[in-house]
Parts: C-alpha cells; sequence; structure tokens
C-alpha cells in the first residue's frame, strides 16, 4: 500500500483514478465505487477515460429508496454519472427497482458481479473505498452481526443496530471480495476522526472485525489519498 499525502486528496485520487483507466482502456473494467465522502474523487475524473468497456457498480448500498439515503439514487445526481451515461458506461443499479428485499438485491448484485467476471476473466476491477470514523469500509461495520465477510459470499446483506448507523439495512461486498477480486483500489480518508485509523493502515495494523478497513492491508494493490 502506498499512501499518498496533499492539500487536496480528492483531487489527487481522482487524476490518479483518471491515469488508471487510460493506462487500461483497453481492458474490460469494472469499476465499484464507494458511496459517502468518496464520491468526490468521481468529480475528478476525466471523461475520456470513460466508455462501454467499464461497468460501474457500487461497492456497498443502503437499502432504501429516499434519494438522500440510497448510494445508487444519489450516484445518479452526480455529473460523473452523466458522463457515464454519455459515454456508454454500463451500470449495475443497485436502487429499489433492482430488489424489493435486502435478499433480493444481494442476489441481483451478487449475480451481476458474478456474471462479469465470467464474461470477462482477464478484466480489471477498480475500486474507489473509503475509511468511517469508526473504522467501517465499504458497508462492513465493526462488530458481529450474524454475516461471514470471511466466507465465499461476495455480496451479503444484514442489518446494524441504529445506534451503530443510522441507515441500518446494509448490501455489501465482503473482505473475501475486496481481497481475492478487486486488483486495484484508490482510499481516499480524510478527517481528525479518520487519523488514527489511517496511522493504523500505515503500520499495517490488522483487526479485521473491530477494524474493518484494516482489509486495504491485505488487498493487492491500494493506495490511500489524505490530507497533508
Amino acid at each position: 500500500m502506498k499512501v499518498y499525502r496533499s492539500s487536496c486528496p480528492s483531487a489527487d485520487a481522482g487524476n490518479a483514478l483518471s491515469a488508471l483507466l487510460r493506462l487500461i482502456s483497453s481492458e474490460p473494467v469494472l469499476l465499484m465505487v464507494s458511496g459517502g465522502s468518496a464520491f468526490s474523487i468521481l468529480e475528478h475524473v476525466e471523461q475520456d477515460v470513460l466508455g462501454p468497456h467499464v461497468t460501474v457498480c457500487l461497492l456497498d448500498e443502503r437499502f432504501s429508496d429516499a434519494p438522500d439515503v440510497n448510494n445508487f439514487l444519489q450516484l445518479q445526481q452526480t455529473d460523473f454519472y452523466k458522463q457515464c451515461v454519455g459515454a456508454g458506461v454500463h451500470v449495475i443499479a443497485t436502487d429499489g427497482a433492482a430488489g424489493t428485499t435486502i435478499e433480493g438485491l444481494v442476489t441481483h448484485m451478487d449475480t451481476a458481479l458474478h456474471q462479469w467476471k465470467r464474461t470477462n476473466p482477464e478484466g480489471v476491477v477498480i475500486a474507489t473505498m473509503g475509511i468511517g470514523p469508526d473504522g467501517h469500509t465499504a458497508g462492513i461495520f465493526p462488530g458481529e452481526y450474524g454475516v461471514d465477510f470471511e466466507g465465499d459470499a461476495w455480496v451479503v446483506g444484514y442489518e446494524v443496530p441504529k445506534e451503530v448507523n443510522q441507515h441500518t439495512k446494509r448490501i455489501t461486498v465482503t473482505h473475501t471480495f475486496l481481497r481475492d477480486i478487486v486488483d486495484q483500489a484508490i482510499v481516499y480518508a480524510i478527517g481528525d476522526e479518520k487519523r488514527k485509523y489511517i496511522e493504523l493502515v500505515e503500520r499495517s495494523m490488522y483487526d479485521i472485525k473491530q477494524f474493518p478497513a484494516s482489509v486495504v492491508t491485505q488487498m493487492k494493490f491500494v493506495r490511500l489519498y489524505t490530507i497533508a
């Protein structure tokens, strides 16, 4: 893992993503994007690196029809999404229309990811990721919720208590997917409340149950962008 510090890490992360997409423009690409603050990376992606060879999907989802809660509905409001539509990018939707229950949305997302991988066995999987103030990443929160993030499943759905997160119903890729399937990841993390977690991953400290974002220390290739 490489760590980059600058005065504008979101721009640097977006520029790095653009450069990576340009480098592999002849390959099929699955771009898994995180919501929340990590959306700011996408503001800096250049449109000319997008095209029909790219498929975009959320890394995790909040199970809700509310446009200010559901990650996919929020993504649709971004300039990046509009550029994707204009460039002919394929999209795996994760809003309510894709699944009316958590189980249905898990099946939809898992099936789509496996189908993409079968169709593009040599394709490149890229993820944009963040680190939460509690050490979570994607939709994987610290603690035990009767969910196996380390098993064979690529996608799981579950519910967290409200004291863990206000958006309780979650669908997310697993640690297994992040380790085994993602080829390159660009992580964006800023804020004083996240500083201790950034320091932990820099020291390769690993506690997957209490610090789910520590999975970045075990992924294939990770670049972390943070404030100087």
